[in-house]
């Protein structure tokens, strides 16, 4: 009960935090993640050469040289700009010690080989810790890179408890609706811009997310599994349309904070 007491109150504090000290004065910061990388290839195509890592890299790139060309004003951070692997908490680290205001991480969806369908278009993920069923998919595989971290993963506990989940969603809620309002932007010019099938807007409980002190979304483009998305993706049209998308969308959500 005394534990529950002071998680409330940490809560009440975050709810009533002015909101110059939401967001840093005078510029606007986002960090771009792009997914995977290094020995992690995530997920693969039907040419084994073509690697989630790589898209999700050249996309996340795209968008912060868009970014830095016309809207100085906002402050770009990487997670990683090569093909290096970097730990889940390695990544909220970095979003979390830039104090950013927004956090992007950009990934490339699949089915399994023995799916029986194809599956086309984008989906948005913020973070939920009830997951849908529907999703658990989704969370399994992009946690999954949890397993390659060896030691580095004791740095954060994912194994949820009655006490971390009561903590993490307390922290978290403040976020959460800016989460989905930029969710929702960031999916429409998915749409729009890309002109992709709208699969919607979700909730999982993703690591990279559940780190993260600030408005978070996770993005999958696309699915490498379809041939169709396959060779969209692999184009540098396909790509450059992606990186618009969600550099329209940041600059929108910036703007409006």
């Amino acid at each position: 009960m005394k534990q529950r007491f002071i998680l409330f109150l940490i809560y009440i504090g975050i709810c009533f935090l002015p909101s110059t000290t939401l967001y840093a004065q005078g510029s606007f910061k986002v960090v771009l993640d792009a997914g995977h990388g290094g020995k992690d290839p995530g997920t693969l195509g039907a040419t084994p050469a073509h690697k989630e890592k790589d898209i999700a890299l050249a996309i996340t790139m795209e968008v912060g040289r868009l970014l830095k060309a016309n809207h100085p004003e906002i402050q770009v951070v990487y997670t990683r700009s090569s093909d290096v692997f970097v730990e889940l908490g390695r990544r909220a680290e970095i979003a979390n010690k830039a104090k950013a205001n927004l956090f992007v991480s950009v990934h490339v969806n699949s089915l399994p080989k023995e799916a029986t369908h194809r599956a086309y278009g984008v989906q948005t993920y913020t973070l939920s810790l009830n997951t849908a069923a529907t999703n658990l998919a989704v969370e399994k595989r992009e946690n999954s890179v949890i397993a390659m971290e060896g030691e580095a993963a004791k740095r954060y506990d994912y194994h949820p408890s009655p006490e971390s989940d009561i903590m993490f969603e307390l922290m978290q809620d403040h976020d959460m609706k800016q989460s989905v309002v930029f969710a929702r932007k960031v999916q429409n010019e998915m749409v729009q811009t890309g002109g992709r099938k709208d699969m919607g807007v979700h909730q999982a409980n993703l690591a990279v997310l559940r780190l993260t002190y600030m408005p978070s979304v996770l993005l999958e483009v696309g699915f490498l599994s379809t041939p169709d998305e396959e060779t969209f993706l692999m184009s540098a049209n396909g790509r450059q349309r992606m990186a618009k998308a969600i550099y329209n969308a940041i600059v929108a959500y910036a703007k409006s904070n």
